[in-house]
């Protein structure tokens, strides 16, 4: 399963005067996973798309493949008419006896935005797609298809050079090459190669000559991967088929005997855009600068592990689109991760966790040397098996809430408190079990939602600016742009919303930071105000804090700011008298606390009295993994980083608490 994150906007230029609504289809990428289910492969097709305009109509991609379900994310400036729409969804299929998957779909229709209005005028879009699922020799288990990112709608000057690099995830080790699709396969629709754009099919690499014709350009390219070397592919029945190796001096033609593992269909869209005066990166056009990870870089993580890194852009002038950044976060699976591999079985039930795991996994120790997220829950075996009962609302279990499911999450693990553990005998085994919400008020559900609001109910937070104290005129919404002087004060309001009337808010750090966030100001560090910056608001009111600045002791050429903080609620677990988390205050036992979370909010754009040296852009983005294998985050900046409103790490959706 894969989810991207996107950080862009895009302009409203090319879409004046749009107005119907039907299925506009502007490009999609696909991805492939397999599981074996008796004698039968069981095929999961994920697919993610983009339309444009956004459309009142069902999700086309979805009526082409008969998906089993799908979402759709508006995406832009809900005030313009550059509002896009993000699709995705899943159709699973199942193979019985054939070696082969083979997808040809197609549907309603391509965006009349694209290619000449005459041809493009319903038109329909397709693509084919082939994966042999055979058991390969070289690392026996099931052959795995290529993985191409979805490429959000591309813009680049008239006259200047521009380079596209694919970045496709491809976990076996094979031999990529991309190509563009071919009519009498099904692989296109308006199956255009243009003189301007050149591809590079050993590189996949995708090259803008600065010559091209203003107009907005479809490509229809094929991704396909061929062994490095002959590999046996093993069918459910014994049969096999040799794969020889990859004919290099033929990389160009596709016309050799070397079959080829699979063919995964990528589209997007390039918008040929108004010449420039310059066109080197970082004048108007952003230019990624360090720590931003490279094009195309694997960051590793752990199950439910958090990731972080930090973008970073400059631009001297007005702000086009940057070329495109591929980042994939790739979920390590190690022994103890794949539960078909090691054998511990895992029940779960409305109100715990019931696991039990081989001895040989924990290796052989005893019980007194394991333990919980909570050292101090109980754990049992038998001579054979470790036993441990893990509640939904204790022992350190953790809740992630998504759109659709309740994720509680504890981990097993060793305890070194007694003795020096030599690495062979280090445990550490993951528990996770997901449920999927419902609102038919079930016995189920209800027991699920007292699991999850045991103790801090549901909840979430928010950031609200304003410019005078008064609570009737504080109604500025998180993640919209902020209009402020440098004579103004700036009143900041954190919020938590919940139904849960014992609790309190704990603001143990809040920075406002420009785009370079180490030109950052520090309000608040470990619940202590920067006395010299920010004063506190009494409210009288457990669940708000409210803090103000003046905007005069800022750097004099800032510009743009966001406010980011670290937040936590607590609750006195034996009476109903508010808990109190301050400046220098101990952390009773007994409080229940919530997990630490970070939310933001911005930008605040500050009236600018002169404008000198380039103009910096920086977003720290912060990801919780959650049983996915990869995540593929696509960034993009353009015009007036309009995109960096997203800048929020943790998500009101995607919670996570400790019980």
């Amino acid at each position: 399963m894969r989810l991207r994150l996107w950080l862009l906007a895009m302009s409203a230029a090319f879409l004046q005067g749009c107005c119907s609504t039907p299925f506009s289809y502007f490009g999609s990428s696909f991805g492939l996973e397999t599981s074996l289910v008796g004698d039968t492969i069981q095929v999961h097709v994920y697919y993610t798309g983009i339309s444009l305009p956004c459309s009142q109509s069902l999700d086309g991609i979805c009526v082409a493949l008969n998906c089993s379900k799908s979402r759709t994310q508006i995406v832009g400036d809900s005030n313009h008419t550059a509002t896009w729409c993000l699709l995705d969804g899943e159709t699973i299929f199942h193979n019985n006896n054939t070696s082969l998957f083979y997808l040809r779909p197609s549907g309603c229709c391509w965006s009349p935005l694209v290619g000449s209005q005459r041809k493009a005028e319903n038109l329909q879009f397709t693509f084919s797609l082939l994966v042999d699922l055979r058991n390969r020799s070289d690392n026996v288990t099931l052959n795995a298809s290529p993985q191409p990112p979805l490429l959000p709608i591309l813009r680049v000057p008239q006259n200047c050079t521009a380079k596209y690099n694919l970045t496709i995830y491809e976990k076996d080790g094979d031999i990529l090459r991309c190509r563009y699709g071919q009519r009498t396969r099904h692989e296109c629709a308006h199956c255009t190669q243009l003189p301007f754009f050149m591809l590079d099919q050993e590189s996949c690499v995708l090259h803008y000559n600065g010559r091209g014709t203003y107009g907005t350009y479809s490509l229809e390219l094929i991704i396909e991967d061929y062994p490095r070397e002959a590999t046996v592919l093993t069918h459910s029945d014994g049969t096999q088929t040799l794969h020889t190796a990859f004919e290099e001096a033929s990389t160009t033609s596709f016309n050799q005997t070397t079959k080829v593992f699979s063919s995964i269909p990528m589209q997007f869209v390039i918008i040929v855009d108004r010449s420039i005066s310059q066109c080197a990166l970082g004048i108007f056009r952003p230019m990624f600068v360090h720590p931003t990870p490279p094009n195309g870089a694997r960051i590793p993580a752990s199950l439910y592990g958090e990731v972080t890194f930090t973008i970073s852009a400059i631009s001297l002038n007005e702000r086009l689109q940057s070329e495109p950044q591929c980042i994939w976060i790739v979920l390590n699976m190690g022994l103890h991760d794949e539960p078909s591999l090691v054998g511990p079985d895992l029940q779960c039930s409305t109100n715990a966790m019931v696991l039990s795991v081989p001895r040989r996994l924990v290796a052989n120790l005893p019980e007194s040397n394991l333990q919980l997220n909570d050292a101090s829950c109980n754990i049992t075996g038998n001579t054979t098996h470790v036993l441990v009962k893990i509640p939904l609302s204790g022992c350190g279990t953790k809740l992630l809430e998504d759109e659709s499911h309740y994720i509680f999450t504890n981990k097993l693990i060793s305890r070194s408190r007694n003795t020096i553990l030599a690495d062979r005998e280090k445990v550490a085994i993951p528990v996770t079990c997901k449920f999927q919400r419902l609102n038919n008020g079930s016995k189920e559900t209800n027991l699920l939602k007292t699991a999850t609001e045991k103790v801090f109910g549901d909840y979430s937070f928010e950031i609200q600016f304003s410019k005078q104290y008064n609570s009737s005129r504080r109604s500025a919404k998180a993640h919209t742009p902020f209009d402020a002087t440098k004579k103004d004060h700036l009143y900041i309001s954190i919020i938590v919303k919940s139904n849960v009337t014992t609790l309190s808010l704990y603001v143990e750090s809040c920075q406002m930071s420009e785009y370079n966030s180490s030109a950052g100001i520090t309000l608040l560090h470990q619940g202590c105000l920067n006395n010299s910056t920010t004063e506190e608001h009494q409210t009288g009111n457990s669940k708000e804090k409210v803090y103000s600045i003046k905007l005069s002791s800022l750097p004099h050429h800032t510009s743009q700011v966001f406010v980011t903080c670290n937040v936590q609620l607590c609750t006195n677990a034996y009476n109903s008298t508010p808990c109190a988390l301050g400046c220098g205050s101990d952390n009773s036992s007994q409080m229940e606390q919530s997990g630490m979370q970070q939310v933001s909010a911005g930008p605040i754009c500050i009236q600018k009295e002169s404008d000198s040296g380039p103009n910096y852009a920086a977003i720290t983005v912060g990801l919780t993994l959650g049983g996915t294998v990869v995540y593929v985050v696509l960034i993009l900046l353009k015009r007036s980083f309009v995109g960096l409103h997203y800048r929020s790490v943790t998500r009101r959706s995607n919670r996570t608490r400790s019980f």
